[in-house]
C-alpha cells in the first residue's frame, strides 16, 4: 500500500500547518523511487547525486562553490557529494589553473560512461514525472517554482511573525 493511499491521513487534518512535514514525506518518497528505478536499470549512482552528476554532465567542471550556487544546496552538502562521487570514481578533483585555491569537479571517463548509460532512463523519468506533474489538471512542477518565489520574496517566519502580531 502506497502512502498517499492512507485514508486517515493526520497531514490532511494538519493541513498547511504541516506543509514542511508533507514535502519532507513527498520528497522522501519520491527518492525512494528514484532508488528503485536506479536498482531496475543496475545503475550504481544514489538519487541524490543526479543534480551534481547532471551539472557536471551540462556545465562540465565546477567549482564547490559553484555547485552551491546551481543547485541551491550548501557547500558541506555539495562537498560530501564530492567526497562520495569520487570514492565511486565518478569525478574527480583538481585545482583550478587559473586559482590553486579553487579546486574543479569533473566527471572521470567512469563518470562519462555511467551517464551515457543514465540519459536514456534520465529521458523516461522526465516523462514520467511531467505526467506525475500534471495528472490532476494541475501544473504541479509550476505551482513548486510559483511557491518558491513566494517564500524568497517573504520567508514563512516573517509571515508567521506578520501574522501573530495582527
Amino acid at each position: 500500500m502506497y502512502w498517499c493511499s492512507v485514508t486517515n491521513d493526520y497531514l490532511d487534518e494538519l493541513g498547511e500547518l504541516a506543509l514542511g512535514s508533507r514535502l519532507k514525506r513527498l520528497s522522501e518518497k519520491m527518492m525512494a523511487d528514484a532508488a528503485s528505478v536506479y536498482r531496475h536499470f543496475d545503475i550504481d549512482v544514489q538519487p541524490k547525486w543526479f543534480t551534481l552528476l547532471a551539472l557536471l554532465h551540462e556545465k562540465g567542471p565546477v567549482s564547490v562553490v559553484q555547485a552551491s550556487e546551481y543547485l541551491g544546496l550548501t557547500q558541506p552538502a555539495i562537498s560530501q557529494f564530492c567526497r562520495q562521487l569520487s570514492g565511486a570514481e565518478y569525478i574527480s578533483v583538481e585545482a583550478a589553473k587559473t586559482d590553486s585555491r579553487v579546486r574543479l569537479m569533473s566527471l572521470t571517463t567512469k563518470g562519462h560512461k555511467q551517464i551515457a548509460r543514465m540519459l536514456p532512463m534520465w529521458v523516461a523519468v522526465d516523462k514520467a514525472a511531467k505526467e506525475l506533474c500534471t495528472e490532476f489538471e494541475n501544473d504541479f512542477y509550476q505551482s513548486l517554482r510559483k511557491f518558491e518565489l513566494a517564500l524568497a520574496k517573504r520567508t514563512l517566519k516573517q509571515r508567521t511573525i506578520e501574522n501573530y502580531n495582527e
